[in-house]
């Protein structure tokens, strides 16, 4: 049997979790599985953060050496996307991010290192990793419509 990895997202003031979501889309709401034409980011605002986290579940023996970045999609002009790895949820806010504030990597070799929720480097039984804050930043000199689709890569090891 394999270990079983799946993304999951919290939102609101009470950190309401919901696991299996079906896309990091960032938008103009506090909410998961956006639809991006619903809820625009306008030219020169951010989005809402994102608070991110993998779940694992299954039958493994450990799962370590993790790590995340953007794996795919260009940035246009005055598009910035934030993400750092945070030790615990706050509730997202559409101001400038105090917890995503380095630009997410986009190569490997410079990917953010992702620890279990407890801090540990391993995980050993089922269950999630710390909270990714990711958040979209833009400029006046963002053009307007939609923004290229980006992919991103959480990698680990798995015995």
């Amino acid at each position: 049997m394999a270990a079983v990895y799946q993304w999951a997202e919290a939102n609101g003031a009470g950190e309401t979790v919901t696991d299996g979501i079906a896309n990091l889309n960032m938008g103009d709401i506090d909410d998961k599985e956006l639809v991006p034409s619903s809820y625009q980011v306008v030219a020169g605002n951010n989005s809402y953060e994102k608070n991110v986290k993998a779940k694992f579940s299954g039958t493994f023996t450990e799962i370590s050496n993790m790590k995340f970045w953007k794996s795919a999609g260009a940035l246009k002009t005055g598009e910035a996307i934030k993400a750092d790895e945070v030790t615990s949820y706050v509730q997202p806010v559409k101001t400038t991010s105090t917890r995503a504030v380095d630009d997410v990597p986009t190569v490997e070799e410079s990917a953010i290192v992702v620890h279990a929720a407890g801090g540990g480097s391993t995980i050993t039984s089922p269950g999630y990793t710390r909270y990714i804050c990711l958040q979209l930043q833009t400029t006046g000199s963002t053009p307007a419509g939609a923004l290229n689709t980006k992919s991103y890569t959480l990698q680990y090891d798995e015995v």
